[in-house]
């Protein structure tokens, strides 16, 4: 293999679904750190309009068949700690594909791993999407731009 080629294992671990998946997962933590570190110091949370827009898409969610099994399943995987296995995801994707030397077998596990949780989070965390508005297309552009950068 020449240098400028990857290997099969190397070329699924950065292939476009997990990177998707990825950039979903990256999306749903800037969001959910930008909710949080909003809301940390809040006096009144009449003052942030957002909140109203995630309660009723959390109502319409509650409705459906596969939401709560979705937020069960979350919930369950990560351990009592979804920020922190979100954060751990998401750092393991990007780690995996600033990383080209790395055992591409093991890598392609990890890609793996770190895209179905970052497609599970996206899943249970989707009434975060609500908060940005018509900006969340921003901000998963900016999120899949530093997925595709960190592509190597």
């Amino acid at each position: 293999m020449s240098t400028g080629e990857r290997s099969e294992a190397r070329r699924r671990a950065v292939a476009v679904g997990p990177g998707v998946c990825h950039a979903l997962g990256l999306t749903m933590l800037v969001i959910t750190e930008w909710v949080r570190a909003d809301l940390k110091d809040a006096t009144s949370m009449a003052s942030h309009g957002y909140l109203k827009g995630m309660i009723e898409f959390a109502g319409s969610l509650a409705d459906t068949d596969w939401y709560k099994p979705a937020v069960d399943l979350y919930d369950n995987v990560s351990f009592g700690e979804p920020r922190a296995a979100l954060w751990a995801a998401v750092i393991m994707a990007l780690v995996v594909r600033l990383n080209r030397y790395g055992p591409q077998e093991a890598q392609q596990l990890l890609s793996w791993v770190a895209a179905g949780y970052c497609l599970l989070a996206t899943l249970a965390l989707l009434p975060y999407l609500a908060a940005p508005g018509a900006g969340v297309i921003l901000v998963l552009a900016l999120c899949g731009g530093v997925v595709h950068v960190a592509t190597r």
